[in-house]
């Protein structure tokens, strides 16, 4: 039986941002875990936090601002710089922890919040190792839809503040489309997934107008030169269609200036990247990186 606690913490603005604990002992290391694009932490974290709470690290997971169980209006508005700044206040919450090691502590992302973890992390360097799980590489809508997207971002403005509520639209159609442009490559297997993360109370499918905005005017990749001396792993699927693995591998990887690990898990997609018979290889290659860089 693991042990592990209902937890919260503030963030600098003001919010209330809520997570779960999972405590490995005394004076231990510890990891901190945000999920996807729009995803709560109970989609895939649970099991990964699980897993690495058994390897002796303590692992903080929580929903991101204005999702899931955490604060923050409107719901579902998603800003990936101010997602930057919570892994901050996450860092400074666990650090109050007795039973966690203060100079040991990682970061930790997949997809969307893989990049925000880098970019987090090439500001912030009490973190001493990040973790990105097929980190997203595209973070522009598709070019016969920005205009669009931007314009009615700009009606949205005025309209909620003449008092109107945000206007929403689905992160993904039916069809495996976002309606905004953002991101592409979805098959069946991302659109199964998709599928039974709806199944989990507290998903909601809908975003913002605005989050597309945010998207928009958020620049990562120059960040990435800033991440030295902290070391880096990259986890990338072999058959990563959202972010190919020679995109990862340019955009990302190249750039990195600090000790650096890239692991491409074979015959595996950026949705499945850790499920099946390959999580355990791909945990134990996360857990032996942290081990390296974070011995006692």
């Amino acid at each position: 039986m693991t042990s592990q606690e209902e937890v919260s913490f503030q963030t600098l603005d003001g919010l209330t941002l809520r997570g779960t604990l999972y405590i490995a002992g005394a004076n231990n290391p510890a990891i901190i875990i945000t999920p996807g694009f729009n995803v709560t932490r109970d989609v895939l974290l649970p099991r990964i936090a699980q897993y690495f709470q058994l390897a002796g690290i303590t692992a903080l997971i929580y929903d991101p601002r204005t999702i899931g169980s955490s604060d923050g209006n409107p719901r579902n508005e998603i800003n990936p710089a101010q997602q930057v700044t919570d892994y901050h206040d996450a860092l400074t919450f666990l650090k109050t922890d007795g039973r966690v090691d203060p100079e040991r502590i990682a970061y930790w992302g997949f997809s969307f919040s893989g990049t925000i973890a880098l970019a987090s992390a090439a500001l912030d360097k009490r973190p001493k190792v990040v973790i990105a799980v097929c980190p997203l590489t595209h973070w522009d809508l598709d070019a016969s839809k920005w205009r669009g997207v931007m314009a009615k971002a700009m009606q949205d403005r005025e309209s909620r503040l003449s008092g109107n509520a945000a206007f929403s639209l689905p992160m993904i159609t039916d069809r495996g489309v976002n309606p905004a442009g953002f991101s592409s490559g979805m098959g069946a297997s991302e659109l199964d997934l998709v599928a039974e993360a709806r199944k989990i109370p507290g998903f909601n499918l809908n975003t913002t107008i605005q989050t597309y905005y945010n998207i928009m005017s958020w620049s990562p990749f120059k960040l990435l030169k800033f991440l030295a001396p902290t070391p880096v792993l990259i986890v990338t699927p072999e058959d990563d269609r959202i972010s190919p693995l020679a995109d990862q591998t340019e955009l990302i990887y190249n750039q990195i200036e600090s000790a650096k690990q890239m692991y491409v898990v074979p015959k595996k997609g950026h949705m499945d990247v850790l499920d099946g018979e390959s999580f355990e290889t791909v945990m134990a290659v996360q857990v032996a990186f942290i081990r390296q860089y974070l011995a006692s």
